[in-house]
C-alpha cells in the first residue's frame, strides 16, 4: 500500500448494511377477506425481493470497500519468487564491471542500469536478509557481505561502482559469490550487459558447476536496445623495449580497427611525447580489420618521456588513447685507444671514428642537396640512427686518463700498448659493466697481447679465456688471401647480413663477404679452463666464436668480464691487411659492435602492463640495498620489495588498478657515489578489439546448462526497472475501472422490473429490457405473482 493511512475508512463499508437492516419491509397484519391464492404469490414475490436486497447491499458494501481500497493505492509482486522463499534469504548480487559496461547508449550507461537495477532488487528485502554484492571486474572484489539492516551501508558500496579498464571476470565473480555456506535460500543475481568480451571465460567448460545446484541463478541483461555500435578503437602493444637513446629514433607501431561501419573510415593518429604532439599519421580503416601503421619518434632528451596516442573521441572514448613510456638514455660514450705516432693511412683511429660517424654526416649532406627526408621517418638502413647516439672521443695509449675510462660506456682499444695503471683503470671499467672491443693491430706482433690484459697480476687465470696469436699471411701474396667462410648471423653484430630464409639460429654461409679479402690476420687463441688453474678459471666465462676464416681460424669472438662484454677481432680495421676497412660491412659492423657491448643499464622496469599485472623492476648488483618507491598517477607513493637474486635484486608493483603514468624512484644506499635513478612505466587499458558483440539468450543459458536459468532483461528507456525487475504494479486504475463497474450493475439490480410477457406480433424488445429480463431471471424475479 502506497497510502495505508486511508485504510481507516473501512468502516465506512458498514453502512450498506446498516441502511439494509434499518430499511427491511416489515409485514403487518390486515384483516381482508380470504384471498388464498393471492397471498401465496405474494410470499414468493416477497422472497425475490429480500434476494435483490441483499444483492444490492452486497454491490454498495463492495463499492465502498473499492473506494477505499483504490485511494490507498496498492501495488502487487509480479516476480515473488526471484528472491526464494522463506524469511530468512541469501541473495548474491554479482555486478558485470567490464570496460564495456561503461558505454554511453540511449542517454545511460550500462553500469548506471545495473546500479538501479540491484537498488531496486535490494529494495524489497528485508533487514534480516543477508546479502552479497560482488563487483565482477578484471579481479572480483566483495563489496558488501553481511545482513541488509537499514541498507545504507549497502547503498554506498553500490554507488561505487566504476568500469575496469579491461574486460570483467565472470566467472571468477561467480564464485566469489557463491563461497562459503549458504544463511538461507540462496539466490545469485548476475547482472551484465551481455557484451560477448566478458561472456568469453563463462563460455569455456568449467570443471565445476558454475552455480551450486540448490541456488536460484537470476541473469539480468541490462544491455541497450541498440545492438550496432560504431566505435574505433586503438589496439597493439606500446613500443617494444628498444633501451631508447637521445638521437636514436624509437620504431613505434600504431593498430587501429573499426568496428560497426559499413564504409571505410578515415582517421588521424596523433602520436605527443610530454604533451608536446611530435607525429600525425591520417589512417583509412576498412571496416572488421586492424590497420597498422609504422613510424619513428626521436626522444629529444634523456630520461622519462610519457607519450600517448590517440584519436579522435567516438562513442567509446575509453579505448582512443594508447600510453607508452620511453626511458631515454644519454648518448653512448665511446672512447677509440689507439697508438700514437702512426701515418694517417695506418692510424686505426682514423678509420674507426670515420666507421662511427660517417653516416650521420652522410645523411645530413643527402637530406641538405635532395630534402628527401620527413620528419618522423626513420632513415633507411639504420646506421644513422645507431650514428646519432654516439658520442665519439680518440685517446692515445700513453695519454688516456682515467677520468676518460671512467666516462667510456664503449672502448676500442687496438693494438694494445697500455702500462699496468691504464690496464687496471680498463679493468674496473670493463668489469663494472662497459663495453670493450679488442682489436688486433699491424704494427704489433703479441701472441701473449691479451695474456694478463685485464689482470693486475698477470695471472692466466684472471685474463681473457681467448687471446690474439701470432700473425698469419703476407701481404704481398695476394693469391693467398682469405675470406670469411662462416658467420653466425644470430648473433646481433652480423644479425643485418641475415640472407633471407636463413634460420636465426644458426650459421650462415657468409654471401655478404665474398668480396672480403683477409691479407694478414691475427688468428684467436682460445684458452680453455684447466683444473691446474683452480676454481677461478672454472668460474671464466667461455668465449663464442662468431666468425671464421676460410682455414678455420678464428677471427671473431665475444666473451664476458665481470658484467661488461667483450669482443676480440683478429682483423686489423687498416687498409695494408685488408680490405675490411673500405668494404660495406664495416661501418655496419663497427655500429653493432656499440650496440651490443654498450653496457646494460643499471636498472630495467617493464614500460607497459596491463591493470592488475604486476609491473616488475630489476637492479643490478650495485643496487642491492637501494629504496625502491612507486609513484602512482595521483603522486602517491608506495614503497617496493626487493627480493636478492644471483645476478641483482627484483621486485614488483602490484596495485596497476589505476590507468596512468607511473614511475620508479630508486635511491642508492646510503653512502653510495651512484646518482639517484627514475624509471617511467604505463599502465594501458586492456583492449582487444573495436567490436561490440551482445550474447543472445540462447547462449547465456548455455553457459549455465544444465543449471535453469532465469533470464530478465531491460533497456535504457526503463532504468530504474522497478516494473520489470521486482514485478510491483500499481492497480488502483484497475480498481476505479471495477467501482464504475460496480455502480453500473447496482443501478441495473435497482430498477429491475419483472419480464414482460411477449406477445405475438408484439414490437421488438431493446438490448436494455433484454438486459433486464435476463437480470430478472437470473435473481428469479419471473413476475409471476403479479400474473397470478
Amino acid at each position: 500500500m502506497l497510502n495505508p493511512l486511508l485504510l481507516w475508512f473501512l468502516p465506512l463499508a458498514a453502512l450498506p448494511v446498516l441502511l439494509h437492516l434499518l430499511n427491511l419491509y416489515r409485514l403487518r397484519e390486515v384483516e381482508l377477506p380470504t384471498y388464498r391464492f393471492l397471498m401465496e404469490g405474494y410470499v414468493q414475490q416477497r422472497r425475490r425481493i429480500r434476494l435483490v436486497e441483499w444483492l444490492l447491499m452486497l454491490l454498495r458494501t463492495a463499492i465502498v470497500l473499492l473506494a477505499v481500497w483504490a485511494l490507498s493505492r496498492p501495488v502487487v509482486e509480479r516476480f515473488g519468487s526471484l528472491f526464494g522463499g522463506g524469511r530468512s534469504r541469501d541473495v548474491a548480487f554479482v555486478v558485470d564491471a567490464g570496460m564495456t559496461t561503461g558505454l554511453v547508449q540511449e542517454g545511460t550507461t550500462a553500469l548506471h542500469r545495473s546500479r538501479e537495477a540491484v537498488r531496486a532488487a535490494a529494495f524489497r528485502l528485508q533487514p534480516s536478509d543477508f546479502v552479497t554484492l560482488v563487483r565482477a571486474g578484471m579481479e572480483p572484489k566483495v563489496l558488501y557481505r553481511a545482513a541488509l539492516g537499514d541498507g545504507k551501508r549497502f547503498a554506498a558500496e553500490l554507488e561505487t561502482l566504476e568500469p575496469d579498464p579491461g574486460t570483467a571476470d565472470l566467472a571468477a565473480g561467480l564464485a566469489e559469490a557463491t563461497a562459503g555456506p549458504p544463511r538461507g535460500p540462496r539466490t545469485v543475481w548476475l547482472v551484465s550487459d551481455c557484451e560477448r568480451r566478458g561472456w568469453r571465460r563463462l563460455a569455456e567448460p568449467a570443471p565445476a558447476p558454475r552455480v551450486p545446484e540448490d541456488t536460484q541463478l537470476v541473469v539480468l541483461d541490462v544491455a541497450a536496445t541498440a545492438t550496432s555500435v560504431r566505435n574505433v578503437a586503438v589496439l597493439g602493444d606500446p613500443p617494444r623495449s628498444q633501451r631508447p637513446v637521445v638521437g636514436l629514433p624509437v620504431e613505434l607501431t600504431i593498430r587501429v580497427e573499426a568496428s560497426g561501419h559499413d564504409l571505410p573510415v578515415e582517421t588521424k593518429a596523433t602520436v605527443r611525447l610530454d604533451d608536446d604532439i611530435v607525429a600525425q599519421v591520417p589512417i583509412v580503416l576498412p571496416p572488421g580489420r586492424v590497420t597498422t601503421h609504422t613510424l619513428a619518434i626521436v626522444p629529444p632528451r634523456a630520461g622519462v618521456l610519457q607519450g600517448r596516442v590517440e584519436i579522435p573521441a567516438d562513442s567509446f572514448p575509453e579505448d582512443d588513447t594508447l600510453l607508452f613510456v620511453l626511458n631515454v638514455e644519454p648518448r653512448v660514450g665511446v672512447l677509440v685507444i689507439a697508438p700514437p705516432g702512426l701515418e694517417p693511412i695506418f692510424d686505426p683511429a682514423l678509420f674507426l671514428r670515420a666507421a662511427l660517424d660517417s653516416p650521420r654526416e652522410t645523411a645530413a649532406a643527402t637530406r641538405e642537396d635532395t630534402g628527401a627526408a620527413r620528419p618522423g621517418q626513420p632513415p633507411a638502413g639504420g646506421a644513422e640512427e645507431i650514428a646519432r647516439s654516439l658520442d665519439v672521443t680518440v685517446a692515445r695509449s700513453d695519454s688516456v686518463d682515467e677520468k676518460k675510462l671512467r666516462a667510456a660506456d664503449v672502448i676500442f682499444l687496438v693494438e694494445h700498448r697500455l702500462d699496468g695503471a691504464r690496464l687496471k683503470w680498463l679493468r674496473e671499467r670493463v668489469e663494472a659493466g662497459a663495453g670493450l672491443v679488442v682489436i688486433a693491430g699491424s704494427h704489433k706482433h703479441g701472441s701473449d697481447d691479451l695474456r694478463g690484459l685485464l689482470s693486475s697480476d698477470g695471472k692466466q687465470a684472471d685474463s681473457l679465456p681467448l687471446g690474439l696469436g701470432k700473425p698469419v699471411g703476407n701481404v704481398d701474396d695476394e693469391t693467398a688471401a682469405r675470406s670469411l667462410a662462416t658467420v653466425d648471423v644470430s648473433h646481433p653484430i652480423f644479425a643485418a647480413f641475415r640472407p633471407i630464409g636463413a634460420t636465426a639460429n644458426a650459421a650462415a654461409e657468409a654471401s655478404a663477404f665474398d668480396t672480403l679479402r683477409v691479407f694478414r690476420h691475427e688468428p684467436l687463441e682460445l684458452h680453455a679452463p684447466s683444473d691446474a688453474a683452480g676454481d677461478t678459471a672454472r668460474r671464466r666465462q667461455p668465449a663464442l666464436v662468431l666468425a671464421r676464416l676460410d682455414d678455420g681460424s678464428a677471427v671473431v669472438a665475444e666473451t664476458r668480464l665481470g658484467r661488461g662484454r667483450v669482443i676480440v677481432s683478429g682483423l686489423p680495421v687498416t687498409p695494408d691487411w685488408s680490405n675490411l676497412p673500405v668494404h660495406p660491412s664495416f661501418v655496419p659492423i663497427m655500429l653493432r659492435m656499440v650496440q651490443h657491448v654498450r653496457p646494460e643499464p643499471p636498472a630495467v622496469a617493464v614500460e607497459s602492463v596491463h591493470p592488475y599485472e604486476p609491473a616488475p623492476i630489476r637492479l643490478n648488483d650495485a643496487w642491492r640495498r637501494a629504496v625502491v618507491q612507486a609513484i602512482g598517477p595521483a603522486g602517491g607513493r608506495r614503497p617496493i620489495e626487493t627480493v636478492a637474486g644471483d645476478d641483482g635484486v627484483t621486485g614488483a608493483l602490484d596495485d596497476t588498478r589505476t590507468v596512468g603514468f607511473y614511475e620508479f624512484d630508486v635511491e642508492p644506499p646510503a653512502g653510495s657515489t651512484i646518482s639517484p635513478l627514475r624509471l617511467g612505466m604505463s599502465v594501458n587499458r586492456d583492449v582487444e578489439t573495436a567490436a561490440f558483440e551482445h550474447v543472445p539468450a540462447a547462449e547465456v543459458a548455455a553457459a549455465f546448462a544444465p543449471h535453469p536459468v532465469m533470464q530478465l532483461s531491460s533497456t535504457a528507456e526503463d532504468p530504474t526497472l522497478h516494473a520489470q525487475l521486482t514485478g510491483r504494479r500499481e492497480i488502483w486504475r484497475w480498481l476505479i475501472f471495477g467501482l464504475f463497474g460496480l455502480f453500473g450493475l447496482e443501478f441495473l439490480l435497482s430498477t429491475l422490473r419483472p419480464p414482460a410477457p411477449v406477445g405475438a406480433g408484439g414490437p421488438a424488445r431493446s438490448w436494455s429490457q433484454r438486459i433486464n429480463d435476463w437480470l430478472a431471471r437470473a435473481v428469479g424475479n419471473t413476475g409471476d405473482a403479479a400474473s397470478a
